[in-house]
């Protein structure tokens, strides 16, 4: 299931920082030709209100607002037990998903927020993790071990920290998933990590996506 790959992928990102920003891998740091570094760009503005097409909801663990597209289908585990129409929304998408509740329960065991559409695009937010400076030199080689290509990176800035943006492909059975995961630096010495994925969502849409969500974040 692609979702669930992608939920792989987002672990990446805990385990690194987890681990206190180190490869998880031994061996050589990627061919310069592997990977593209970009200059910093200018910090993003927080928008008044989200952009067009865009609804603004809660990741509670990691105490922030963010703006994703309405389109998606947003799974928020620690509503589950508290409020019954949470239960019945993870239950009819257990469904979809061929699993039971309690199976996708597990899957999403590491999120704060989970999103999803009909086409399987799809955003997760880690539970919160130790602010570690993060690098792009960290994230490539174990990108690099799964598979990810085209990968590039930027630094950036946000409304509650620094950002490191990592874009990249990923290959998934006769498809290629376009993905990105931001890094967000907090001043509460934390870091939230997002993945985006994109399975029928181009590489331009999923940057754009990024972009629209950084700008909208907000500490509550």
């Amino acid at each position: 299931m692609r979702w669930v790959k992608a939920i792989s992928v987002a672990a990446i990102g805990a385990a690194l920082l987890l681990t206190g920003g180190c490869s998880l891998f031994s061996g050589n740091p990627p061919p310069p030709s592997a990977v593209t570094t970009a200059s910093p760009v200018n910090p993003l503005p927080a928008p008044a209100s989200p952009p067009d097409g865009y609804t603004v909801v809660t990741a509670p663990a990691n105490k922030i607002y963010v703006a994703l597209p309405s389109d998606l289908e947003v799974l928020d585990p620690s509503q589950i037990d508290i409020n019954p129409e949470a239960e019945q929304t993870f239950a009819d998408m257990a469904e979809k998903l061929g699993m039971t509740a309690d199976d996708l329960l597990q899957q999403l065991s590491t999120l704060d927020l989970f999103a999803i559409d009909a086409d399987s695009n799809n955003i997760n937010i880690l539970q919160p993790l130790p602010a570690v400076g993060t690098q792009l030199s960290d994230v490539a080689p174990t990108l690099q071990s799964i598979g990810a290509a085209d990968i590039k990176s930027s630094d950036t800035n946000c409304p509650t920290g620094p950002v490191l943006v990592v874009t990249y492909t990923l290959p998934d059975d006769d498809a290629t998933m376009n993905q990105a995961q931001l890094y967000v630096q907090s001043d509460t010495m934390t870091t939230t990590v997002i993945t985006i994925t994109g399975v029928t969502w181009t590489a331009d849409e999923v940057s754009q996506i990024a972009t629209n969500m950084l700008a909208s974040l907000q500490h509550i």
